[in-house]
């Protein structure tokens, strides 16, 4: 007679929203939730797309509830669709978690509402589009200092898709496509100052495994610098590929400029202090290098290692110690740890003798 009147319950029991289920008594519950999903004909589809509304295939899309627990998670198809089936009513967020794309995470949210004659009949199926947005930091130039700071140019369109295809090449590890795109940009219109930028910064990085790399994105830069001479990043690279190929007058100049147009960069003052370091003027680098560890909040390994050096060299044996313990502080897992320990005792012996 119970299994009978229980069973009676369940199928006069209209599909019931997360919040109704939550003033059920917990004996309940369980026979509740497995009819209402049951009965759950409501569905969520959609597309993910990403730049220029191409569909994005092999995201994780994930479903969520309104108290944000995970309810379903699937993987978008070739043409970027998915598909969220069995559905009851209610609020729900949509997902799409595009790791490794260099895509941002989007969340979206839906209600789903059925309305019918006979309760538990109704459907909703509603269908969205998820268009994602570029993670910004991997589309700036390998010389980014600040953030936000755009140069408005009126660049022909030819050219600025060029440049786009380029980037987002570039972002996909297609380096020789990319370099391509960029060149063929700049072909078009010689004074694009993001595709100098960008395509002068990637041949400086590179300059390590070959010095011409470091010659063309000096070309590069230099011109980029011309275009828009308030640019930081193109300041940046240039002052960083000066000093790279022994141009160190030159280096303290740029990274002088770009310090005034970018007074809060560590690394601006970093490399301005180890230009001024290498021209001897060490009052000035010890000051480049003491406003770069304030910016840095004192973890910057490097930074502590250039002070370190540099007291050392006036025989300033206790401050460059110290330095010595910040670097390892900041960089424990040093290569060198043990040799740095012993030089540090070697250093504080010697302050003592003076």
């Amino acid at each position: 007679m119970k299994k009978k009147a229980l069973l009676g319950f369940c199928l006069a029991m209209p599909a019931l929203t997360p919040y109704q289920l939550s003033a059920v008594p917990s004996r309940e519950i369980t026979t509740i939730v497995v009819t209402a999903v049951a009965q759950g004909r409501s569905a969520i589809t959609g597309t993910v797309f990403g730049e220029e509304h191409r569909p994005v295939p092999d995201v994780y899309v994930e479903l969520t509830d309104d108290f944000n627990s995970t309810i379903n998670r699937a993987k978008t198809d070739a043409a970027g669709r998915f598909a969220f089936n069995g559905l009851v009513s209610g609020r729900y967020k949509v997902r799409a978690l595009p790791y490794g794309t260099g895509y941002l995470e989007q969340t979206q949210d839906v209600v789903l509402t059925s309305v019918s004659a006979v309760a538990g009949s109704g459907a909703d199926r509603q269908n969205i589009d998820i268009v994602l947005r570029i993670d910004e930091r991997l589309n700036a130039s390998p010389f980014a200092v600040v953030a936000g700071v755009i140069f408005v140019q009126d660049v022909p369109e030819p050219a600025r898709r060029l440049y786009q295809e380029g980037v987002r090449n570039l972002r996909e590890k297609k380096e020789r496509e990319g370099f391509e795109s960029l060149k063929k940009s700049l072909e078009i219109f010689p004074d694009y100052y993001l595709a100098l930028d960008r395509l002068g910064g990637e041949y400086a990085t590179r300059g390590g495994t070959n010095r011409s790399y470091y010659e063309a994105g000096l070309v590069l830069l230099t011109k980029a610098v011309d275009v828009n001479p308030r640019g930081p990043s193109s300041l940046f690279g240039l002052g960083w590929t000066q000093y790279q190929l022994g141009l160190n007058t030159e280096a303290i100049e740029t990274l002088t400029r770009l310090t005034t147009l970018a007074g809060k960069s560590t690394d601006a003052y970093l490399w301005l202090g180890r230009a001024l370091k290498r021209a001897s003027v060490m009052d000035r680098a010890e000051e480049a290098f003491k406003r770069a560890n304030e910016l840095g909040k004192g973890k910057v390994a490097d930074i502590h290692w250039q002070l370190a050096g540099l007291y050392n060299d006036q025989k300033r044996y206790t401050e460059a110690a110290n330095e010595f313990e910040l670097f390892l502080k900041a960089q424990p897992k040093a290569a060198d740890a043990e040799k740095i320990k012993a030089l540090i005792k070697q250093l504080r012996e010697k302050a003592a003798a003076k």
